[in-house]
């Protein structure tokens, strides 16, 4: 197995879960692959996958490799919250939440973090990103109750001032039917009581 090889075949799609190679070049040699790391050809993102080290990073392509090396997974939490400008400050960590347990996984890249959830509530997300790179994230209202969901610890009004919502966007993104319907399915009193002081601090009807 050539790099040349290697390359021209998964150079399209620089994530590569490693147990597809064996469709191309049958069994797999685990020196070559050490010998591609320590040449920096490849780096590895976690287990069975690996990136082509001089593919572009962008912001789309963090977010896909969020979804492929943790499945089942979408964006949320601050990772969400910061896409949909719902708060001011860029998020160094990608936010995610799993059906599968709760898991943190470091990389060359940056830390990637997934809270674990109930299957029953493993919804509300919708495809983003580039053709190339599609990603699953949280849409805006599940975004808003999953975050507050985790935050258990944030309970007043000092508190909601701390999470610096932005009243605006909040306002013109969220369709406040849909973020009632989710807050039903997810049934829970203390997450209901929060979502009314979040309505009076934003000063609004939902």
């Amino acid at each position: 197995m050539k790099f040349i090889d290697f390359k021209n075949i998964f150079s399209a799609n620089p994530i590569i879960d490693i147990r597809n190679v064996t469709n191309f070049f049958g069994k797999i040699d685990k020196r070559r692959l050490y010998e591609w790391q320590q040449k920096h050809y490849i780096e590895r993102l976690s287990n069975n996958y690996y990136i082509l080290t001089d593919c572009l990073i962008d912001d789309d392509l963090m977010k896909r490799i969020a979804n492929i090396i943790y499945p089942p997974s979408y964006i949320a939490l601050e990772s969400a919250l910061a896409f949909y400008h719902l708060i001011p400050e860029a998020v160094f960590q990608v936010t995610s939440i799993s059906t599968r347990k709760t898991k943190s996984i470091q990389n060359h890249l940056t830390s990637f973090r997934y809270q674990t959830i109930n299957r029953s509530l493993f919804f509300g997300y919708t495809i983003q990103g580039k053709k190339d790179f599609p990603y699953f994230i949280s849409d805006p209202e599940k975004t808003i109750l999953d975050y507050f969901y985790y935050h258990s610890h944030l309970k007043s009004d000092e508190d909601l001032e701390s999470t610096r919502l932005n009243r605006d966007i909040f306002l013109d993104l969220i369709n406040t039917v849909r973020l009632k319907q989710y807050l039903h399915l997810f049934n829970q009193h203390r997450l209901t009581k929060m979502i009314n002081k979040l309505e009076k601090w934003l000063n609004v009807k939902f």
